[in-house]
Protein backbone atom coordinates (compact mmCIF):
# COMPACT_ATOMS: atom_id res chain seq x y z
CA UNK A 1 0.00 0.00 0.00
CA UNK A 2 2.94 2.09 1.11
CA UNK A 3 4.66 1.81 -2.44
CA UNK A 4 1.74 2.18 -4.15
CA UNK A 5 0.94 5.68 -2.48
CA UNK A 6 4.74 6.57 -3.25
CA UNK A 7 4.31 5.22 -7.08
CA UNK A 8 1.20 7.52 -7.46
CA UNK A 9 2.79 10.24 -5.63
CA UNK A 10 5.81 10.09 -8.15
CA UNK A 11 3.43 10.05 -11.06
CA UNK A 12 1.74 12.79 -10.37
CA UNK A 13 4.54 15.00 -9.74
CA UNK A 14 5.97 13.88 -12.78
CA UNK A 15 2.53 14.79 -14.92
CA UNK A 16 2.40 17.67 -13.32
CA UNK A 17 6.12 18.82 -14.20
CA UNK A 18 5.71 17.98 -17.93
CA UNK A 19 2.57 20.20 -17.64
CA UNK A 20 4.29 22.91 -16.40
CA UNK A 21 7.07 22.33 -18.86
CA UNK A 22 5.21 22.47 -21.94
CA UNK A 23 2.65 24.90 -21.03
CA UNK A 24 4.90 27.86 -20.45
CA UNK A 25 5.95 30.21 -23.74
CA UNK A 26 9.10 30.11 -25.32
CA UNK A 27 10.05 34.08 -25.23
CA UNK A 28 11.40 35.17 -28.65
CA UNK A 29 12.77 38.51 -29.50
CA UNK A 30 13.11 39.98 -32.64
CA UNK A 31 15.22 43.11 -33.73
CA UNK A 32 16.64 44.43 -36.96
CA UNK A 33 19.52 46.63 -37.12
CA UNK A 34 17.76 49.82 -39.26
CA UNK A 35 20.51 51.57 -41.53
CA UNK A 36 20.54 55.35 -43.29
CA UNK A 37 21.07 55.51 -46.91
CA UNK A 38 20.79 57.84 -49.44
CA UNK A 39 17.28 56.62 -50.54
CA UNK A 40 15.90 57.39 -46.80
CA UNK A 41 14.73 60.59 -45.91
CA UNK A 42 13.27 62.06 -42.53
CA UNK A 43 11.07 65.08 -42.45
CA UNK A 44 11.89 67.34 -39.87
CA UNK A 45 9.73 69.93 -38.71
CA UNK A 46 10.68 72.99 -36.44
CA UNK A 47 8.62 75.13 -34.93
CA UNK A 48 9.36 78.70 -32.42
CA UNK A 49 7.00 79.41 -30.22
CA UNK A 50 7.03 83.61 -29.93
CA UNK A 51 5.38 85.72 -27.09
CA UNK A 52 3.51 87.65 -29.51
CA UNK A 53 0.37 85.14 -30.73
CA UNK A 54 -1.71 86.09 -34.54
CA UNK A 55 -5.04 84.48 -32.62
CA UNK A 56 -5.38 86.31 -28.76
CA UNK A 57 -6.77 82.91 -27.67
CA UNK A 58 -3.67 80.87 -28.92
CA UNK A 59 -1.49 79.99 -26.15
CA UNK A 60 1.44 77.24 -25.73
CA UNK A 61 0.65 74.51 -22.98
CA UNK A 62 3.24 75.71 -21.13
CA UNK A 63 5.54 78.25 -20.72
CA UNK A 64 8.40 76.30 -18.67
CA UNK A 65 11.05 74.10 -19.61
CA UNK A 66 14.01 73.05 -17.87
CA UNK A 67 12.94 72.47 -14.72
CA UNK A 68 15.63 70.49 -12.81
CA UNK A 69 16.71 69.29 -9.53
CA UNK A 70 20.69 68.39 -10.27
CA UNK A 71 21.91 66.18 -6.57
CA UNK A 72 25.98 65.41 -5.83
CA UNK A 73 27.10 63.94 -3.23
CA UNK A 74 30.40 65.52 -1.60
CA UNK A 75 32.03 64.05 1.23
CA UNK A 76 33.19 67.24 2.92
CA UNK A 77 29.66 68.94 2.24
CA UNK A 78 27.14 66.37 2.49
CA UNK A 79 23.95 66.46 -0.15
CA UNK A 80 24.48 69.43 -2.66
CA UNK A 81 21.50 70.70 -4.91
CA UNK A 82 20.94 72.59 -7.84
CA UNK A 83 17.53 73.98 -8.60
CA UNK A 84 16.99 75.42 -12.41
CA UNK A 85 13.80 76.71 -13.68
CA UNK A 86 13.45 78.18 -17.54
CA UNK A 87 10.61 79.81 -19.19
CA UNK A 88 10.04 80.84 -22.83
CA UNK A 89 10.50 84.61 -22.09
CA UNK A 90 11.09 86.92 -19.48
CA UNK A 91 9.12 86.21 -16.37
CA UNK A 92 7.66 88.90 -13.74
CA UNK A 93 8.64 85.98 -11.33
CA UNK A 94 10.32 82.47 -11.68
CA UNK A 95 11.79 80.44 -8.90
CA UNK A 96 11.25 76.92 -6.67
CA UNK A 97 9.03 76.59 -3.46
CA UNK A 98 8.35 73.93 -0.92
CA UNK A 99 11.69 72.19 -1.40
CA UNK A 100 12.11 69.44 0.95
CA UNK A 101 15.24 67.03 1.43
CA UNK A 102 13.11 63.27 2.44
CA UNK A 103 15.15 60.53 3.61
CA UNK A 104 14.21 56.74 3.40
CA UNK A 105 13.02 55.17 6.42
CA UNK A 106 11.80 51.89 7.15
CA UNK A 107 8.71 53.46 7.26
CA UNK A 108 8.44 55.74 4.69
CA UNK A 109 9.66 59.06 3.77
CA UNK A 110 11.30 61.21 6.46
CA UNK A 111 11.61 65.10 5.63
CA UNK A 112 14.93 65.85 6.79
CA UNK A 113 15.19 69.67 5.20
CA UNK A 114 12.59 72.00 4.08
CA UNK A 115 12.84 75.61 2.50
CA UNK A 116 10.89 77.99 1.60
CA UNK A 117 12.71 77.97 -1.92
CA UNK A 118 13.82 81.40 -3.86
CA UNK A 119 12.79 83.63 -6.64
CA UNK A 120 13.69 86.00 -9.33
CA UNK A 121 12.25 89.08 -11.30
CA UNK A 122 12.32 89.98 -14.93
CA UNK A 123 13.97 86.97 -15.84
CA UNK A 124 14.11 83.59 -17.92
CA UNK A 125 16.17 82.00 -16.44
CA UNK A 126 16.26 80.76 -12.35
CA UNK A 127 19.10 78.86 -10.44
CA UNK A 128 19.55 78.27 -6.53
CA UNK A 129 21.63 75.98 -4.75
CA UNK A 130 20.82 74.38 -1.30
CA UNK A 131 23.01 72.06 0.99
CA UNK A 132 21.99 69.32 3.37
CA UNK A 133 25.28 68.49 5.35
CA UNK A 134 23.91 66.08 7.85
CA UNK A 135 23.55 63.43 5.20
CA UNK A 136 24.37 59.86 5.97
CA UNK A 137 26.81 57.81 3.50
CA UNK A 138 24.82 54.90 2.20
CA UNK A 139 21.35 56.60 3.02
CA UNK A 140 18.77 56.94 0.84
CA UNK A 141 17.41 60.40 -0.34
CA UNK A 142 14.77 62.20 -2.61
CA UNK A 143 14.28 65.99 -3.23
CA UNK A 144 10.76 67.18 -3.99
CA UNK A 145 9.94 71.18 -5.33
CA UNK A 146 7.75 73.17 -6.92
CA UNK A 147 8.81 75.01 -9.88
CA UNK A 148 6.62 77.99 -10.65
CA UNK A 149 6.99 81.29 -13.29
CA UNK A 150 4.34 83.91 -14.41
CA UNK A 151 4.45 84.57 -18.00
CA UNK A 152 0.89 85.22 -19.10
CA UNK A 153 -0.28 83.67 -16.50
CA UNK A 154 1.04 81.90 -13.70
CA UNK A 155 1.77 78.28 -13.52
CA UNK A 156 3.52 75.53 -11.44
CA UNK A 157 5.01 71.86 -11.98
CA UNK A 158 5.93 70.05 -9.02
CA UNK A 159 9.44 67.78 -9.67
CA UNK A 160 10.44 64.53 -7.94
CA UNK A 161 14.30 63.54 -8.07
CA UNK A 162 13.09 60.00 -6.91
CA UNK A 163 15.50 57.50 -4.64
CA UNK A 164 19.03 57.84 -4.71
CA UNK A 165 21.63 56.90 -2.20
CA UNK A 166 24.26 58.47 -0.38
CA UNK A 167 27.43 57.43 -1.57
CA UNK A 168 30.72 59.21 -2.14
Amino acid sequence: MRKRKQKSGRIVALVLALIFAFSVPAQEAHAEEAYLNEDTTMKVTVTNMSPEYSISDVRPITTMFDCEIIMAFKMDEGLCMTFTTSCIGAAKVIGVKDIKVQQKMWYGWKTVLTSDGAESYDSAIFAADLKYADAIKDRTYRVICTHYADLDGYEEAVNDTGAFKFTY
